[in-house]
């Protein structure tokens, strides 16, 4: 009898020493958490030093002959741990899931034992909190994740992580789970899984539901998550879908930032406009400013939650599907102007002064290539926004215009295009298209080189897809290139010199562009347009 007695006295006595230890941790955790988040003192003081000495006192009458007082001495240290514990959860109710995830961002070194006694202290608090399964949550994923330099993450082998969970699970009673339902549940994270990783955009991820359901999943299984078998998998999908989530939003925060750009462009130009302005647009406006703060904020503190990110991104739209020339017509405040009569006689003649009408930016009168619409509009709305009575050779370094590096005289083709200054159909209204259908294929071969290159370096499976696009720009470029040498033929012809420079110069850019996307493109396994 005295032996057992022995015994588990000193199974107690490891199970309180452990206790103390994870308290302590987490204690210091507090502390480092109030002091670098809220620049305040932890409101939870308790003398660990006393605490470690009453301990120490305890495993020294631990073979003392009269049990019943290390017994009581255990018990009395058992009540004050339950105290602390009480007063630690009711602090850490302050701390949010994404202030501990702030803080361990911050850490360069995460110890593998810091992480398993915060774990064991929340889980000897029952752990059941949504707030605390979002944490212990978190802390797993640290435990079965190996960061890499680039920010994502591998996972751990199956056979390291149930090594880590299995000092979790000793000795802690974990309600069993029929197989069959284990079954149910590891397809369900599996079929989430492919979901997530299926995703094409940022919004398809953070707007289908599949992580709020995976999130659910995972707040139902609450200590079950312990299970040997579920616990692997669902690590592994969390870090998946982490991994896809920061691969997807590195891409959405890039068009985000542009978006907003053009949006306060946009704005600053509207101000010399007012009759635009309608009064939901106003309203838009003010919505967009509202968003763009708490998403700078977010940003700022390193705490930009996705519901912010949804917010910006539908007041962009919103604004943007009203002034985006790919997608949408003009707002009813910009007055249209009636395009030329078919009869109307008209000199064929480029030095004709170009009208400053006020026309939807949309509404060229020159036909546009259909692979280049949404390039082409997005010149027409910058020449339109920096002012259709600019001297070309000064427009072309504005703000509105800089960016898209065109020549004076692509603005001014683009420029008779909108006001309508040529007859469709005459040799100048040609090469008017021409000229913008190269300035816009230009623009849009730039930046599918920029994006292979970068999805390249970053082994996205997006690739695929953008060399394909960039194929149909190439065929295209060849297109042009032959029908800028037939214009440069036809002015030398007629002797005409005036265009020569114009033409050779948008032509050897054009082709600059071309094989600057063909190196690429070849080089990073494009199917040849050829």
């Amino acid at each position: 009898m005295a032996a057992v007695t022995l015994h588990d006295l000193n199974q107690r006595y490891v199970r309180l020493s452990d206790r103390c230890r994870s308290q302590w941790t987490f204690y210091q955790l507090l502390q480092g958490l109030f002091k670098h988040l809220r620049g305040l003192e932890s409101p939870v003081s308790i003398d660990f030093p006393a605490l470690f000495g009453k301990l120490r006192e305890i495993g020294a009458d631990l073979g003392h002959p009269e049990t019943q007082r290390t017994e009581k001495a255990i018990a009395l240290l058992g009540a004050q741990l339950d105290g602390h514990a009480r007063s630690l959860l009711d602090a850490d109710t302050l701390i949010a899931p994404s202030d501990l995830r702030r803080f361990f961002d911050r850490l360069r070194n995460q110890d593998e034992r810091v992480l398993l006694a915060i774990i064991k202290f929340y889980l000897d608090g029952g752990g059941d909190a949504e707030d605390q399964l979002d944490k212990l949550d978190l802390l797993f994923t640290r435990l079965a994740e190996i960061p890499r330099e680039d920010g994502t993450s591998l996972v751990r082998e199956r056979h390291e992580i149930e090594r880590i969970v299995q000092p979790l699970v000793l000795n802690r009673s974990v309600a069993a789970t029929p197989d069959h339902e284990v079954e149910i549940l590891l397809n369900a994270v599996s079929d989430l899984k492919a979901e997530a990783l299926g995703c094409r955009s940022f919004g398809d991820l953070v707007g289908g539901g599949v992580l709020d359901r995976f999130r659910t999943l995972k707040r139902r299984l609450s200590v079950a998550l312990l299970h040997p078998r579920l616990l692997p998998a669902v690590v592994e999908t969390t870090i998946a879908i982490k991994n896809r989530f920061r691969e997807l939003w590195e891409e959405e925060e890039a068009q985000i930032l542009d978006d907003t750009n053009r949006v306060m462009e946009l704005q600053r130009q509207l101000e010399n406009h007012p009759e635009m302005l309608t009064g939901a647009l106003r309203d838009a406006f003010e919505t967009f400013a509202a968003a763009r703060l708490r998403f700078d904020q977010g940003r700022q503190d390193d705490n930009l939650r996705r519901e912010t990110v949804v917010e910006l991104r539908r007041t962009l739209n919103l604004i943007l599907e009203q002034f985006d020339l790919g997608q949408a017509s003009a707002p009813e405040a910009v007055v249209a102007v009636e395009p030329p009569g078919l009869f109307e006689e008209e000199e064929d003649d480029e030095s004709a002064p170009s009208t400053d009408l006020r026309v939807p930016a949309i509404e060229t009168r020159i036909p546009v290539d259909p692979l280049l619409a949404e390039y082409a509009s997005k010149i027409s709305f910058a020449v339109e926004l920096a002012g259709l009575d600019r001297p070309a050779h000064e427009a072309v370094h504005s703000n509105e215009l800089a960016s898209l590096r065109l020549e004076p005289w692509e603005v001014e083709a683009c420029r008779r295009s909108l006001t309508g200054n040529v007859r469709v159909g005459t040799l100048l209204a040609e090469r008017d298209r021409l000229l913008l259908d190269a300035a816009a294929l230009r623009v849009r071969m730039d930046e599918e080189a920029r994006e292979i290159d970068r999805l390249q370096r970053r082994g996205s499976d997006r690739l695929g897809d953008v060399l394909e696009r960039a194929t149909q720009s190439l065929q295209r470029a060849t297109e042009l290139e032959r029908r800028f040498q037939w214009f440069i033929d036809d002015a030398l012809y007629r002797g005409d010199t005036k265009p020569l420079e114009g033409l050779y110069r948008s032509r050897f850019r054009l082709l600059r562009a071309h094989s600057g996307l063909w190196l690429i493109h070849n080089e990073r396994g494009g199917v040849s347009p050829y």
